[in-house]
């Protein structure tokens, strides 16, 4: 019985507004001689309360009629109640009953004080009379369907509980989630008897657990269902928590973003055909949206598998057709696969992704979102924990682009290396990798080396996380020798903040300097400063 008594409580809580707003208790307000009485009730003073009604009693005596004799029983019995005197409370109904008073919500009080003071049985016959009254037949409904419970009564009880499902969602509304975990405990008693306990479980018990959770995911009681599934998941082996490795598995399997970027660009670059880029040298707000998607599913204990889809438009406000062609949209659905294994005895995963892209841009400055370009990329990669301090990411990517303009189809080959560093507190991420780009035009093929360091600091007194990093880009377009030998320094800045469990908060500023030989064409220097808006779900 201890596991509800959270319950008894918000029956009581809930009750208090019916029992204070009583007409019989109004009607007696009108009488003389319970004006005192009544004035200390509605301050909460039920002990006086007690005593001035017992005073009453033996003031007046036999000038009391039959129906102020029940009162005062009833009264006293709801007082009693209030501060837990559950036997003197019991026998003051039953006293008022005798007396033939029989005010809407005593059967109900009566009912409550005999179940704390477990008389069961009895509690149980009270509570069909407040239903049958109509009085608060929610909760009714839900003390008889326990009790019957409690008295060993499976199949009775369930029976009330599902009545609940019967009344209006207002009249429901304070009992119905309780209501639906209840016969979710039935179910699992009874079930749990049996050797083949997790088909059902499975089957029949996690899917009724999850109904009552789904009336308010945001209640307290929504914490002890997820829990109960939870425990469950765990006991029949119903999750998979671990991979054959020892690598965890995502929980929850999902993961979806949905943010909002707003901010200044400097200098709004224009680069359509990724050969070529054209500095507009003008500034111009902007506003990115980006939602993201991600589920991924395990085979047995080694192989997973996780499609993806994302979404992203960007909107310049500047009205000049240099800066507003950069308006565009992409679409990038994505399929990453990971197979579990171990490596000098520590958890590995080889790696193969594809990932897909198409752009919509308004290249001709025409206010009109056109075929830009699409690409497909291809990798191969292997996760590693090597060194002891943080782990390692190895690729081979193949990334085949078709440009709007045939001229600009190329194909991008590239070795890529990733490490992340754990320190106490702190985090370091490295990036290297080399990229060689082919062009249909091999004028514009080039080799690069590109170089990043991102460090991120722990929380700054509880309110902020900073974080910085800076690249590097070495750029050898070796068809091409009036640009030289280019490179990009690409310095940032972030500085994040959470708010409650979901919304995440980003101001940014990023910096970036192209040198080249051909300063006309290729050379150019911007800074962007942005605040970003995210919420994970």
């Amino acid at each position: 019985m201890k596991r509800f008594a959270w319950m008894l409580l918000i029956c009581l809580c809930a009750n208090l507004w019916a029992q204070e707003s009583s007409i019989e208790l109004n009607q007696a307000e009108q009488n003389q001689i319970f004006k005192t009485s009544f004035a200390y009730y509605q301050l909460g003073k039920y002990q006086t309360t007690i005593e001035e009604l017992t005073q009453t009693e033996n003031l007046q005596g036999a000038n009391l009629s039959k129906p102020q004799q029940g009162l005062i029983a009833y009264w006293k019995g709801l007082c009693y109640n209030r501060i837990k005197d559950f036997e003197n409370a019991s026998i003051e109904f039953s006293k008022a009953l005798g007396l033939d008073y029989s005010p809407v919500d005593i059967n109900y009080e009566y009912g409550q004080s005999l179940y704390a003071s477990e008389k069961l049985a009895e509690a149980r016959l009270q509570f069909r009379e407040s239903l049958r009254k109509k009085f608060k037949r929610a909760v009714s409904l839900y003390y008889i369907a326990y009790l019957s419970n409690a008295l060993g009564e499976k199949k009775k009880a369930i029976s009330f509980y599902k009545a609940v499902d019967k009344l209006s969602d207002e009249e429901a509304k304070e009992i119905k989630q309780a209501a639906e975990m209840q016969i979710a405990d039935i179910y699992l008693e009874q079930v749990e008897k049996h050797p083949d306990a997790f088909r059902a479980v499975e089957s029949t018990i996690i899917p009724q657990y999850r109904e009552a959770l789904a009336v308010d995911p945001d209640s307290i009681l929504a914490q002890q269902i997820e829990r109960k599934i939870r425990e469950l998941q765990l006991k029949y082996d119903l999750i998979l928590l671990k991979l054959r490795n020892g690598r965890p598995t995502l929980q929850p399997p999902y993961f979806m973003r949905v943010a909002f970027d707003g901010g200044v660009d400097s200098n709004v670059t224009f680069s359509p055909k990724e050969q070529e880029v054209s500095a507009s040298k003008q500034s111009s707000p902007f506003l990115k949206t980006d939602a993201m998607g991600r589920y991924t599913f395990y085979q047995s204990d080694y192989f997973s598998f996780s499609p993806e889809i994302r979404f992203n438009y960007t909107k310049y406000f500047s009205e000049e057709q240099e800066v507003y062609r950069n308006d565009n949209y992409l679409v990038a659905p994505a399929v990453r696969t990971s197979y579990e294994h171990e490596l000098w005895k520590k958890p590995a995963s080889f790696l193969v992704d594809y990932d897909f892209n198409q752009v919509q841009r308004d290249i001709d400055g025409e206010k009109k979102l056109t075929f830009a370009s699409r690409s497909h990329t291809f990798m191969l990669g292997e996760r590693f924990n090597y060194f002891s301090w943080g782990e390692s990411i190895l690729r081979l990517r193949r990334r085949q682009f078709d440009s709007y303009e045939d001229s600009g189809d190329s194909i991008t080959t590239s070795l890529v290396f990733e490490q992340i560093r754990n320190f106490s507190m702190n985090t370091l991420l490295l990036y290297a990798s080399f990229d060689m780009l082919r062009v249909r035009d091999d004028f514009y093929d080039s080799n690069s080396q590109t170089i990043r360091a991102d460090f991120i600091f722990s929380r700054f007194q509880d309110y902020f996380t900073p974080s910085i990093g800076f690249g590097l880009t070495l750029v050898n377009p070796y068809n091409n020798t009036v640009r030289g030998f280019e490179y990009l320094l690409n310095p940032n800045m972030r500085l994040s903040k959470t708010f409650g469990k979901s919304w995440r908060g980003n101001l940014k500023a990023d910096f970036q300097d192209y040198s080249s030989k051909d300063t006309e064409n290729y050379a150019y220097q911007k800074y962007t400063y942005s605040f970003e808006l995210e919420y994970l779900f």
